[in-house]
């Protein structure tokens, strides 16, 4: 019996995209500039922390941040960006992560922020552990000042990037804190802070350098 006809034109593009990728590996993009993120932000002042070897291992990120910033109230914003290039599935799974450090979840209704970048669509989940309640947003970041939530269409952009340019690049940001005045307060702190982030993050991945 003959195979139909999607089928054989699927195999003969898989193979095509093989033979593109042996004779024109993906190029390198350059230079992140994750180290030149602001100290402060949102009128809060952020100290860098450490990530152990095994979370690094995992992650192989080609650049990644990791910072806490502190509230007027004393209580912390933490901000997470893992940058990767030409690895579409490299982002990671925020839900997993809390769920191995034993935090309850709850899932909660996608959020837009207005940016100076445009409007920026977010994941939220809370995450409980004991007396600890954490309010959390995250998305990944692409090409073109692109912002995305779901993570199959940022996997999509990724591999259409790699067509088109023959490179790729992502980020994945994650912005938490603690509830502490109920979930308004967080959710303000969360999305000022995400406010005064995103005109940031084209300078941190220039994509002509």
């Amino acid at each position: 019996m003959l195979k139909p006809l999607p089928i054989i034109a699927s195999l003969v593009m898989l193979a095509a995209l093989a033979v593109y990728v042996v004779a024109l590996p993906p190029k390198k993009l350059g230079t992140q500039h994750l180290d030149t993120c602001p100290m402060t932000i949102a009128s809060m002042r952020g100290v860098d922390l450490d990530l152990s070897q095994t979370v690094l291992d995992d992650l192989q990120p080609d650049g990644i941040l990791s910072r806490a910033y502190e509230r007027p109230d004393g209580l912390p914003v933490w901000l997470i960006i893992v940058y990767f290039e030409n690895a579409r599935l490299g982002a990671h799974d925020p839900l997993l992560c809390y769920r191995s450090q034993g935090f309850e979840l709850e899932l909660l209704p996608d959020e837009v922020v207005q940016t100076g970048i445009g409007p920026v669509p977010t994941k939220a989940f809370r995450a409980v552990r004991g007396n600890r309640v954490e309010r959390v947003n995250y998305f990944w970041y692409t090409a073109g000042a692109k912002a995305l939530a779901e993570v199959r269409a940022f996997r999509d952009e990724m591999f259409l990037q790699g067509l088109k340019e023959n490179r790729a690049f992502g980020a994945f940001v994650r912005i938490s804190t603690v509830e502490s005045d109920g979930a308004a307060d967080a959710v303000r702190w969360n999305h000022t802070f995400l406010q005064d982030l995103a005109p940031w993050l084209p300078r941190f991945f220039p994509e002509n350098d």
